[in-house]
Order: structure tokens, then sequence, then C-alpha cells
């Protein structure tokens, strides 16, 4: 599944495979089967702590606006959607079924 083929009822959840942790600020990642690394800054830990629970992208950005307060960023759909449709890409987080 890519981000253009997911539907806003599409509900995500992290890879089970994926270890992660919090130094200093930063959350660093490793996929235990692939044997890769990802670091993620910003709003990007706390959107990764909250797939812990399956979520569907509307409800991630809505997430966002909420923790970081941020109504006024007039392509925030567009940034999420797009980190969000890199954590697929790298196998990060999945669809549930």
């Amino acid at each position: 599944m890519t981000i253009a083929t997911l539907t806003p009822a599409t509900k995500l959840r992290r890879t089970r495979d994926v270890v992660a942790t919090d130094m200093n600020g930063e959350t660093v990642m490793m996929s235990v089967d692939k044997g890769t690394y990802f670091a993620l800054t910003g709003s990007g830990g706390p959107i990764w702590a909250a797939l812990d629970e399956p979520a569907a992208l509307p409800e991630i950005i809505a997430f966002v606006r909420r923790e970081f307060d941020v109504t006024q960023i007039d392509d925030l759909d567009a940034m999420i959607t797009e980190f969000v449709g890199k954590l697929l890409d790298h196998e990060l987080v999945v669809p549930v079924d």
C-alpha cells in the first residue's frame, strides 16, 4: 500500500519489528528485520508514539494540530501526509486488517 492508495478510513499502526527509543528529543528507530536505522525529529517522534494505537490519516493530522497548536499552517495536511507516506514506503507503519 502507498499513500496514494490509502483511504481516509484506513487505520495504520507501527510495524512490530521496529525498536524505538528517545535520545535527547530525537526518536531513533531500528527495523530489526531489515537492519535499517531511522531518526525522527520535531513532530515525527510524537506522531510515531501516537501510532502505537491504530489511527487513520485524518486522526493523525488532528492529533498534530491539537498537540502542536498549528492551526495556521496551510500545508500541514500535505506535510503530514508526505511524512506518513514515507513511513509506509519504508514499511515502518502498516495498514490494520
